[in-house]
């Protein structure tokens, strides 16, 4: 098991491995589904910072 581990790993880390960032991914996989299109607004208001509360 722990040969196969390190195989896995192995074409995971090497530039022989397939690299596809997450987006790529995905609109390849839902392209098949035929995807989804999808009208987007504009943004009308700036985006906000978020607001995290201090403990």
């Amino acid at each position: 098991m722990e040969a196969e581990i390190r195989a896995i790993l192995t074409i995971a880390v090497t530039d022989d491995a397939p690299r596809t960032d997450l987006f790529s991914a995905l609109t390849e996989r839902f392209a098949q589904l035929d995807g989804a299109k999808f009208d987007l607004p504009p943004r009308t208001t700036p985006p906000r910072a978020a607001s995290l509360p201090e403990r």
